[in-house]
């Protein structure tokens, strides 16, 4: 679809500015997912490679879907194909340049850049698809914001290197993928979205590890045990398989800008269950910014800023997005 017409199909339809319950509270559940995925992976890769533990689940998570959605695949058409390829090309970016990224900056600072998708997202929705985000979006955004940055701002950071750009580009390729699943998922099939998408990253992953094995940059694995087997099946059906339908799904109903505010909600839960496992202690500074981040999607959720001001908010959001 050209840009002319896209935009022509983001006026036609207007949706409410803010979701159904029942969307938002599939994003609450997916922001309590991944946040219990930072503690899992962390333990994962202390014992197996990242090129490993990636193709592994995603691997999995795309023989399951093969297994219970293989009709709506056969039956699927080009655009909903080539947009499940595009978000999956865009998850594994970000995948991989934040591991990449890794490799060359601190884990505190890869983590506060990466959240800068809160920022990009919005701009990048707007530009790409024009979703506009209403007046309650940005103000709920700007308040998560600062209490992102109080729940993860580093302390005693290096300058910049080559670590913290790739980093940003993750965050980049994530926004596009929040803002794209938004208007993909709007007109498209949402189990087939989700497929191709999981599918396109476990070929990728997969394809990366035995080239890495080739040139004789990624080791044998470590023996598995139950530990792993529980662990990688948690992350690979609960944290991918599951989670990438209940994603584009709710994406499908609400504005990516809106979206990108319950997703601000992991770094909270993360921290939660970091003190529930390791007692990981949240000091003062990051628990009032994990306040705020609740604050600014209560301030979204029930429009506090349009009924302070009287007005009520409208938006719109693309009914297709074919690029």
């Amino acid at each position: 679809m050209s840009n002319s017409n896209l935009n022509q199909a983001a006026v036609s339809r207007q949706i409410p500015a803010s979701s159904s319950w029942q969307s938002d509270g599939a994003l609450i559940a997916l922001a309590l997912m991944w946040g219990t995925s930072h503690v899992i992976t962390k333990e994962i890769l202390a014992a197996h490679s990242p090129a490993f533990y990636t193709s592994t689940r995603f691997g999995i998570a795309a023989v399951c879907f093969g297994l219970f959605f293989s009709r709506h695949l056969l039956n699927s058409n080009r655009r909903e194909i080539k947009n499940g390829v595009l978000l999956g090309l865009l998850s594994f970016a970000g995948i991989g340049l934040y591991v990449l990224g890794l490799n060359f900056t601190q884990a505190s600072k890869a983590g506060f850049i990466t959240g800068l998708y809160l920022v990009f997202t919005p701009l990048l929705g707007f530009l790409l698809f024009r979703a506009r985000p209403t007046r309650d979006h940005i103000t709920g955004l700007a308040v998560a914001i600062v209490g992102f940055s109080l729940l993860s701002f580093p302390h005693g950071s290096e300058g910049v290197n080559w670590g913290d750009v790739l980093v940003l580009l993750a965050a980049v390729a994530w926004a596009s993928h929040i803002s794209a699943t938004s208007a993909f998922a709007a007109s498209g099939d949402v189990r087939t979205l989700a497929a191709v998408q999981v599918i396109t990253v476990a070929v990728l992953a997969i394809g990366v590890y035995f080239t890495l094995r080739a040139l004789g940059m990624e080791t044998r694995p470590n023996p598995v045990d139950g530990q792993f087997l529980r662990q990688i099946g948690y992350m690979a059906v609960m944290v991918t398989f599951v989670a990438a339908l209940v994603q584009t799904w709710a994406q499908g109903r609400v504005n990516p800008t809106h979206a990108v505010l319950f997703y601000a909600l992991e770094p909270a839960t993360a921290a939660v269950f970091a003190y529930l496992t390791f007692g990981e202690k949240l000091n003062l500074r990051g628990g009032i910014g994990a306040a705020l981040i609740v604050v600014g999607v209560m301030i979204s959720r029930l429009r506090l800023t349009s009924r302070l001001t009287g007005q009520e908010p409208v938006n719109s959001l693309p009914i297709e997005a074919d690029c």
